[in-house]
């Protein structure tokens, strides 16, 4: 799949871009074309592999004023089932992970925990929750812990082994802001964290040596950042609201300005969204004067994509307005990095309608689908401009292909009124 099966049908997108990124990107679609032409001439479709496990349905709040619940992934199936995309792809059934693998990012306390919370009553999980940020525990969650962690695992195992072009594991709970001691955020292991340290550490033979986690939750994946802060086999990339540090997990290092440590300086960008209302322009900008680039540069062996859906448009918790196209293009954007090798790893999101059509619109990008992208709003923020210019320059010591000046006399909107 590659550029040139999206359609741009929006009359207002005015983005203009440096020839010598215009340069790269001919030659990455040249280099993508020629794969794709391959791959007809020898008949081969993409190996798309896909898990879901209802057993994963069991971790489940007590009350209905939880937002992560069973009914995400449920609604989410019975789209991919209804679109005929269930059919297409490899299905896959989760797996347990081994209690080594998530010790390699979590601390031994903290898995001891997990583990056994589902063996107490009802009194005592409430209890065990309120010591954490945003989490609560069930009778399934030490069995659904295990599972997503072990999914991803699984999946980016295949993928990197070549037995999959790609892959969606649709897993809960979510991981990528359960820190190294402790759960939080509605996550209660870091699944993409454990899958990356797994390939780089487990499986050598695989040949992943450099890895590119993309993060498109709205929310900052702090975990996932602290875990690879000082490792430069892990480029981490993480688009997010951050509203000045008023947004959650309400903390200064979602900001641009944490760009990793020691030799893993440079390896960590933060992409932080001032406000509300964030559309497809402004994704589509971060991704081409900010991660395509690096991307490039980096050259990574495999992507992992922690793909939250709540910046979503119709979910309320994120309030920013990608849309399911939209998604579809950011992933597009990516297949021309690591042989198009993407494991796409359920995060958050929270409006049912919104998760199932943007999870269905990247499946079918990865089974080679056609869209249209038609946004109602093609111009960036202005604010979206200052960002990426701050993200730009904190970096450009790190990868000198940011150094460049910005495109001028772009057509931008004025920043939301509240």
């Amino acid at each position: 799949v590659g550029p040139s099966l999206i359609r741009l049908a929006a009359p207002g997108f005015r983005f203009r871009f440096h020839p010598e990124f215009r340069l790269r990107s001919l030659l990455r679609r040249r280099r993508m074309a020629a794969a794709a032409g391959t791959a007809r001439q020898a008949g081969a479709a993409p190996r798309v592999g896909l898990l879901y496990d209802q057993r994963m349905l069991a971790h489940a709040p007590a009350g209905k004023k939880e937002k992560e619940t069973p009914e995400r992934l449920r609604a989410i199936w019975r789209k991919l089932a209804a679109e005929g995309v269930t059919s297409r792809c490899v299905g896959m059934r989760a797996k347990v992970a081994k209690e080594k693998y998530i010790a390699s990012v979590h601390a031994r306390k903290h898995v001891d925990l997990i583990r056994k919370i589902s063996s107490k009553d009802s009194s005592d999980l409430k209890k065990t929750a309120k010591k954490f940020d945003s989490v609560y525990f069930s009778k399934g969650s030490s069995e659904s812990a295990f599972l997503a962690a072990g999914s991803v695992i699984e999946v980016a195992e295949k993928v990197a082994a070549g037995e999959l072009s790609s892959a969606i594991a649709l897993v809960r709970p979510p991981g990528h802001h359960a820190e190294h001691s402790k759960p939080m955020g509605f996550c209660l292991f870091n699944n993409v964290a454990i899958a990356a340290n797994y390939l780089l550490n487990e499986r050598p033979d695989l040949g992943i040596n450099k890895i590119l986690i993309v993060d498109w939750d709205v929310h900052h994946g702090n975990g996932t950042q602290n875990m690879f802060y000082s490792d430069p086999r892990v480029l981490f990339f993480s688009v997010h609201r951050y509203d000045y540090g008023r947004f959650y997990p309400y903390e200064a290092d979602a900001s641009h300005v944490f760009i990793g440590d020691e030799t893993g300086r440079g390896y960590n960008i933060n992409v932080p969204w001032e406000h509300a209302k964030c559309g497809d322009a402004d994704y589509v900008a971060a991704w081409d004067h900010v991660l395509l680039p690096v991307a490039e540069a980096f050259d990574p062996d495999i992507i992992l994509l922690s793909a939250g859906f709540d910046a979503a448009r119709g979910d309320h918790m994120g309030d920013c307005c990608i849309t399911p196209n939209g998604y579809a293009l950011l992933l597009t954007k990516l297949l021309g990095f690591a042989k198009g090798r993407i494991v796409m790893a359920l995060e958050g999101g929270y409006n049912p309608e919104s998760i199932a059509n943007s999870v269905c619109a990247c499946a079918k990008v990865l089974l080679g689908d056609k869209f249209t992208l038609n946004s109602p709003e093609m111009q960036p923020f202005e604010s979206t401009w200052r960002v990426i210019q701050m993200v730009r320059d904190e970096l450009k010591t790190y990868w000198p292909v940011l150094s460049s000046k910005l495109p001028e006399n772009v057509s931008l909107r004025s920043t939301p009124s509240y």
